[in-house]
Formats: C-alpha cells, structure tokens, sequence
C-alpha cells in the first residue's frame, strides 16, 4: 500500500489526483479537517466520481505526534514523503527542526520497522551544496558547511541526512530537490503567495536568481522514480533559472498590475536585518531575516535540472506558458 504524506499540500494534492486517475489505491495523511476538505475540493474539480474520490484511505497522523503515525504506517510498503513545513523565518527555526528534520527522522525509522520497499522524499533546492568558483549548481556540488544556511536549508539538509540513513538501512531510497513549485488549486502554494503579495502593491524585487518547477512535471518525476529500480539517487527539478524581477514581472503583466520597480539592494536588507535583530533583543519583534536569507535573494548561482532527463523520457513545462495557464484562474 502507497502512503503520501503532506496530501494537503500541492505536491501531495496533485500526487493523490495522479494515483487517482490510474486507479491505484493509497494512504493519505491529513493533520486538520479544514486542509484535508481543500484536497478534496481540488480533486472533485478534475472530472472524478465521488466513488472516485471515497476511495482514498485517509489517516489523521501529524509527523511530530510519533503514536499517530506509527498507526498510519500500518499495511504500507512505499511512501511519498511530500510533507514539510516551509518558512524562511529565522524565529521559525526551531518548529522548521521539530517537522522537517526531527519529523523525517521518525519517519525513517518507521520505514526500517515496517520494512517498507521504496521511499521517495521531496526535498528542495534549498538543500543542495554551494560553491562560489562556479556559476552552476547541481546534484553533485558539495555542501559547505563554512557557508551560512537559512534554517529551512539546515532542517531540509538535516531531513536528507535522515533519507540516506534509511538507504544504509536497506530501504531503496530516492530524493528529488525541486526549486520554487509553481501550480494552482491548493491554497498557500507559491504562485498563489506571489499572486497575493503583487495585488498588495510590493514595489520591491530581490537581485537574485532562483530555479522554477511545474507541480505536474514533479508528480510525474516521483511516480517514474517510484516504479523504476532507480534508488539512492537524488534529482534536482528546474525547468527554467529566472530572476525575481522577471518572474514578477510576468506574473504582473498576466495580472495587468502594477510590476515592482526596486530593487531590493543587499544593504538594504541588512540595514533592516540589524534593525530588525535590535528590536528582537527587546522583545518588540520576531527576527525574520537571518544573513543567510539576505545572501540567498541576491545568490546569481543557476541551478541545473538536466539530470533527470537522462534516466526517463522527460521533458520540462515551459515556465512561461506554464506560468500564463495558470493565472487564468486567478
């Protein structure tokens, strides 16, 4: 029996749409009743039956309530690992550990118990290595850990640790990094973030780059890697590297909005960093921007998805039609 966690959140919603469709039966988790109603809204809009959408086996387990999700793994023998609590908030840092790394850990452990054959886990960009000698980053460029991380890149990291440990455990194992996931039909998705910053009237962009992937163009890499004998290996998933001000940029001619107009300078940002720090020893605010995140939005690095494509028939969405499609329904 497949399990998915996070089936609430947009990998795992489209996930639960794709098994669905081929009929196959799974286990999916659910934390609270409001965001298991939103998965089910989502996939009544796709054309299934009711008998359809009865079939999912839904099981109430949260990753940091241990009891709750030994019960959930009863019966499984593959897991989509898709949950994850996502923040780059520097106050965040110790809820990030307790989900992502602490959450993935008794996760593992109950893959080895169960002996479960495959365990597939959405990690992120965020997770990979940095060198500043080159301008391209991919499967294989090494983590530094002399380089400062945002917490959510620590616990994701600290998540993967936990994944290969399974894999010296026996458990075939296969972890995808994608980068910013863009997709509709979950609330709080990205796209739906941005969508929702731009309509406020943000007038700032980051001078950074970042890689862009089509939720679909994931779910349909994870079923391959979970059908195929492909195991302990890692996948990064980009399309296409854009600049911040590019991608808000397209997004706000879609929207025929105003698009953000200045630049958000590095020394900017850590002039409201130091303030932000002062009123935090104070008690008068939660610090949010840490030295990391600053250096993340300005990073010029691009990220290289081409790996994938030489383990299956794939080709990437285009991010720019992709991207157009989408906000149509916004």
């Amino acid at each position: 029996m497949i399990l998915i966690t996070g089936a609430t959140g947009l990998v795992g919603a489209h996930l639960c749409l794709r098994l669905l469709q081929q009929n196959q039966s799974f286990v999916a988790l659910y934390r609270r009743e409001k965001k298991r109603q939103a998965t089910l809204d989502f996939l009544a809009q796709h054309q299934l039956s009711e008998n359809t959408i009865a079939g999912i086996e839904w099981r109430k387990a949260d990753l940091c309530n241990l009891p709750e999700l030994t019960l959930a793994f009863q019966g499984i023998t593959q897991v989509y690992h898709c949950a994850a609590y996502v923040s780059m908030a520097y106050f965040k840092r110790h809820y990030l550990t307790e989900v992502n790394q602490q959450g993935t850990a008794d996760l593992v452990n109950l893959c080895i118990e169960n002996k479960v054959k495959k365990l597939a886990y959405v990690s992120s960009i965020a997770a990979l290595g940095s060198n500043p000698s080159t301008a391209s980053i991919d499967e294989e460029t090494p983590w530094n850990p002399v380089v400062e991380k945002t917490p959510y890149a620590y616990t994701k990291y600290g998540a993967e640790l936990e994944v290969w440990r399974a894999a010296q455990e026996g458990v075939a194992v296969v972890i995808v990094n994608p980068g910013v996931i863009l997709g509709s039909g979950m609330p709080g998705a990205p796209l739906a973030q941005l969508v929702d910053q731009l309509r406020k009237g943000i007038g700032f962009f980051p001078l950074g780059i970042t890689g862009y992937v089509a939720v679909e163009d994931v779910v349909d890499v994870l079923l391959h890697l979970m059908k195929s004998s492909i195991h302990n290996e890692r996948f990064i998933l980009v399309a296409e590297n854009w600049t911040y001000k590019n991608m808000m940029g397209l997004v706000a001619r879609c929207l025929k909005i105003s698009e953000p107009r200045r630049p958000l300078y590095p020394r900017l940002l850590f002039a409201l960093f130091v303030v932000e720090y002062l009123l935090s020893l104070f008690g008068l605010r939660k610090r949010f921007l840490s030295k990391a995140l600053i250096k993340s939005l300005s990073d010029r690095h691009t990220i290289n998805g081409e790996k994938i494509k030489g383990v299956m028939t794939f080709e990437y969405r285009p991010i720019k039609a992709y991207v157009e499609q989408q906000l149509l329904s916004f």
